[in-house]
């Protein structure tokens, strides 16, 4: 009996333990196209081609997200969905309480996942993300759901005026896309707020936007967008960059040599508050290295290892704000 009261108060402990680390976690969006504020139906703006275009919808489906602590540790938001709409760029979308505190990054999907996209909607109470909506986002049971609906009007006659409808919905399993992200985020009272940015001009990049322009379904155009959405910069996390002169401290740090084959010097000088973090991300945003509780001057000795020759960016973090960064390059 004595072991029993001791394990079932371990259990307790524990309980507790984890409670007071649970914060709740939400998200927001920012709908920009390039520098400035989406409007639908009244924003115009260009394209990589100079094409000139204006949306009338945007709608998509997130699923499957996942948290990256500062230990790289995972924590998974299971059955939570997030239906994105620019009709609505203010909205907050909370999704309870979770164990986690801090974040250096997040992986999500785009689209739904195949256990939940061939479910019946009338399913899902209404205001589920998943129930029905107006317009609808559901294409059928054996389809599934649009994963992204956009629509809009393109300038075919070059004259300046978006006046020629186009619809893309991007919809089957085959579309549903991964994204991972970095940037730094801490909970501040009880919750921790995500933000991204989206540009809805990435969207369209390498599409010349002429000729047949209504694409239902899972077509090469649509997954070029469902592609250029999850890997062209479509959405990225929000920096917060507080007070700090980005462009001053940029001068304060550098890598030399730069490129490097196997290994680089990165010295730095930043105003720190507190022990600072380095992240290092590819081309893709993807976190592939992480130095942690640093001082606010020092020397960083990087290896390559086995990392790929390419493009890198090296970032500095104080308190979860970005403080400095720079690029760099492996390769001969």
């Amino acid at each position: 009996m004595k072991h029993l009261s001791t394990f079932a108060f371990l259990i307790l402990l524990c309980s507790v333990s984890h409670a007071q680390s649970a914060n709740t976690v939400s998200f927001s969006f920012d709908h920009k196209v390039g520098p400035d504020s989406l409007e639908l139906d009244k924003t115009i703006f260009q394209i990589w081609n100079g094409k000139y275009l204006k949306l009338i919808r945007g709608e998509f489906y997130i699923s499957e997200i996942e948290l990256i602590r500062q230990d790289s540790s995972v924590v998974a938001l299971t059955d939570v969905h997030l239906l994105v709409d620019a009709t609505n760029p203010e909205a907050v979308f909370e999704t309870g309480e979770w164990p986690v505190s801090d974040i250096i990054g997040i992986r999500l999907h785009l689209g739904v996942d195949e256990p939940h996209n061939h479910l019946d909607p009338s399913s899902y109470p209404a205001g589920h993300p998943l129930a029905p909506q107006n317009p609808t986002m559901h294409w059928g049971w054996q389809a599934g759901y649009r994963f992204m609906a956009i629509e809009g009007m393109t300038d075919n006659n070059d004259d300046g005026t978006p006046e020629t409808l186009f619809e893309f919905h991007n919809l089957g399993d085959a579309l549903y896309k991964t994204v991972e992200l970095s940037g730094v985020e801490q909970a501040e009272n009880g919750v921790l707020h995500i933000r991204f940015t989206l540009d809805y001009t990435r969207l369209f990049d390498g599409m010349a936007m002429t000729g047949n322009l209504i694409q239902h379904g899972s077509s090469s155009f649509n997954n070029k967008m469902m592609t250029s959405a999850a890997e062209g910069g479509f959405i990225t996390m929000a920096q917060v960059t507080g007070t700090h002169d980005l462009a001053a401290n940029a001068l304060r740090i550098s890598a030399a040599p730069n490129p490097f084959a196997s290994e680089t010097l990165i010295r730095y000088d930043l105003p720190a508050r507190g022990a600072m973090t380095v992240l290092v991300t590819n081309t893709l945003g993807q976190v592939v290295r992480t130095m942690e509780g640093l001082p606010g001057n020092g020397v960083l000795q990087f290896e390559a290892g086995n990392l790929p020759n390419g493009l890198y960016h090296y970032a500095f973090y104080d308190n979860g704000q970005l403080v400095a960064s720079k690029q760099m390059v492996i390769g001969n």
